[in-house]
């Protein structure tokens, strides 16, 4: 600028032709007469006095960034970070907001706060007001007696923040409040607020899937902790199966089932934990899958992740031997639920003489051999074969064996729809190892002859025999694929497989051979034996009633005189119950039926069993006459279905005949035609 200056000086020299001191006093008279007038001179002063306030200010400013830089340690908590909750519960705690002047007044649930004084607190049902506090209104905090914090909050793009000033040379006084805000946090009684899985890079998350078996450990867990009393959204369900939060109460006839994803909070071993339930979703072919136990352990540890899984399952298997759980398939080939059932003592099986001791015997040391399984290189299976007229007791062998083994079954219908060999092959590779795995009706898997095979033949018109309608099979398990996945090296080890039939006679002896079924033992009807320890179990004597069974359980009175029946009564009456009946006529079902219409009245069982066999004799001849009626008359139909269609195959054949015959007059004519005309 200065250079600009000097040329065009230079060039008023050179045009007016003055010197230089000419034209100097030239610009002070000039310089004079501007600084004579008072408006320039007021400007000029203006223009002095604020450079020099604008540089006091920014030297100011300077200062002070300066000194709050080396004195004033400042600090940031955004909402969705765990940091977040643990400062914002302290200053909930420490009741920080209540001195404030500006709130958001909203509707919450009071009971659950912990700063109950910014709550308009009612007793009717309805939600309460509750003042929470307003954004960019900094609060002072005289946090210990001794530092000074200022504390505000902000909210950006639906993300609230707090923001901590503490004046302290260092942040040490920050780090014992950050501290001091986190300890309490963990400790505090309070649950902390429902979060997404965001977290999860800071907390442990385990996710159950229900295609496993750890979650049926973690969910028969968390029921027994009455996790779900927290929850505010419900669905409502009448199924006594169903994980409702009061499924204690078996007064409930309905359960209240905490709604898909829903999140609850609980408190375990100094944890805070959250757990979600994802309810599996339906596909277009009606199977549901999917489903799932999400958890959120206020931890970054994973040893207490391992120890609540280990809890879990020590908790499911302490369950276990009080009841039975019992795991049935859907129509697409999986394990889709499992229902529990009483576990039934042992000593209540009624059998003949030797059988139940020696399953007992053999299924125990086979779950204690597994060493010497695998040191002789043997597969760690076991398979039995149960066998013999229906109702005599082979499904309530093995409920009572589970029970006292404490293993759950997995029951598996070949019938079943959706079963093939691939599924069948899923499902039992599925099954975990040390359980019972039950194939009832095994002979079902395959074509099945008739059932009066020995009956003389029907006979038509003709004195011609008529022939038998083959039955399809009623499963889609193929013998080769059944034989496969019993050997199969993919299965568990250490599981009992037990099969039931009323027909051995129709087994291929591949499925029946040692390896595949180790030990075969036939139930035949009830013996005399298994009639008087029948009569025994439903006629107990005892000193004393048990009004807590709901009836007198073991007292009994003659109905004659009133007096009540000795230990020797009762004993005699069983033999002579024992007696009066045909050994091997009738089943244990069956009897078990007639004794419950008397469950409290031994002498009338007694009384009536005669009446009750003429009964069944009876029935059975009227079954016998209705079964041979429907026999005949379905042979007669496929005798007369058989005849119309040799009807129709005569028509056919002299329709043909007929259509021959006139094709070879009409050739015979024209042979002869064309022979005329030859010349």
């Amino acid at each position: 600028m200065s250079g600009v200056l000097i040329r065009a000086l230079r060039r008023v020299k050179i045009q007016s032709g003055r010197s230089w001191s000419q034209i100097i006093k030239t610009l002070i008279m000039l310089l004079k007469r501007v600084l004579g007038n008072d408006q320039v001179s007021e400007l000029l002063r203006f223009i002095f006095l604020g450079t020099i306030v604008e540089t006091g200010r920014v030297v100011g400013a300077k200062v002070v960034s300066t000194v709050n830089s080396f004195f004033l340690v400042k600090a940031s908590f955004k909402q969705g970070e765990l940091s977040y909750e643990w400062v914002s519960a302290y200053i909930d705690h420490h009741k920080v907001w209540n001195r404030s002047r500006t709130f958001r007044v909203v509707a919450r649930n009071a009971e659950k706060m912990a700063n109950r004084d910014l709550a308009i607190s009612a007793v009717d049902g309805y939600p309460d007001a509750v003042y929470e506090p307003s954004n960019s209104e900094p609060e002072l905090f005289h946090w210990r007696g001794k530092h000074w914090i200022t504390i505000s909050k902000d909210e950006k793009e639906g993300a609230s923040s707090l923001t901590l000033q503490v004046w302290s040379r260092n942040r040490t006084v920050l780090d014992e409040f950050v501290q001091e805000a986190r300890t309490f946090y963990r400790t505090s009684p309070q649950p902390p607020p429902k979060q997404d899985y965001d977290w999860s890079q800071s907390l442990i998350v385990g996710h159950f899937n229900q295609a496993d078996f750890s979650y049926d450990w973690v969910l028969d867990y968390l029921q027994s902790e009455n996790v779900m009393a927290d929850a505010n959204e419900f669905t409502i369900s009448t199924k006594q199966t169903d994980a409702g939060w009061n499924r204690e109460d078996v007064k409930q006839l309905v359960r209240y089932v905490p709604s898909s994803n829903t999140k609850q909070r609980l408190h375990w071993r100094d944890h805070w934990m959250q757990v979600e339930f994802v309810i599996g979703y339906e596909d277009g072919n009606g199977r549901t899958s999917g489903g799932s136990i999400n958890i959120m352990l206020h931890s970054c540890d994973k040893a207490v992740l391992g120890q609540f899984i280990e809890a879990a399952r020590v908790h499911y298997t302490h369950a276990s031997i009080s009841r039975v759980t019992v795991h049935l398939t859907d129509n697409y080939g999986s394990w889709a639920r499992a229902v529990t059932k009483n576990r039934r003592a042992f000593s209540t099986l009624i059998l003949p003489g030797g059988i139940k001791e020696l399953l007992l015997a053999d299924a125990k040391e086979f779950l204690a051999s597994e060493e010497w399984y695998t040191f002789a290189g043997v597969p760690h299976r076991r398979g039995y074969l149960l066998y013999g007229e229906p109702g005599t007791g082979k499904s309530s062998t093995i409920h009572a064996l589970a029970g006292e083994l404490g293993l759950e079954i997995y029951f598996l219908s070949l019938a079943a729809p959706g079963i093939d060999d691939y599924t069948l092959g899923r499902l039992i590779r599925d099954t975990p190892s040390r359980c019972i795995l039950l194939i009832e009706d095994i002979d079902c898997a395959f074509p099945s002859r008739e059932e009066d095979d020995d009956d003389e033949p029907l006979l038509d018109a003709k004195e011609n025999p008529i022939p038998k309608e083959p039955i399809p099979p009623r499963s889609q398990v193929t013998l080769a694929g059944l034989l496969n996945v019993l050997d199969s090296v993919a299965s568990e080890e250490g599981r009992l497989t037990f099969a039931t039939t009323n027909h051995i006679e129709q087994l291929d002896p591949a499925l029946i051979r040692p390896g595949r079924m180790d030990l075969k033992i036939q139930y035949g009807l009830a013996t005399t034996e298994q009639l008087e320890q029948m009569f025994d179990r439903f006629y107990p004597y005892s000193e004393e009633a048990l009004p807590e069974l709901g009836a007198s359980i073991g007292c009994y009175f003659a109905p004659t005189t009133g007096e009540r029946l000795s230990v020797e009564v009762l004993a005699g009456l069983a033999k002579a119950f024992a007696a009066a009946i045909p050994a091997g006529r009738y089943s244990i079902a069956q009897l078990q039926g007639y004794l419950l219409s008397s469950k409290n009245d031994p002498q009338g069982a007694l009384a009536g069993v005669g009446a009750w066999m003429e009964a069944q004799e009876k029935e059975k001849r009227e079954m016998g006459e209705l079964k041979r009626r429907r026999r005949k008359e379905a042979a007669l139909r496929r005798a007369a279905e058989a005849a119309a269609d040799r009807e129709v195959e005569a028509e056919s054949e002299n329709e043909n005949a007929n259509a021959n015959g006139h094709i070879d007059e009409a050739v015979a004519g024209t042979t002869e035609v064309a022979a005329t005309e030859q010349p």
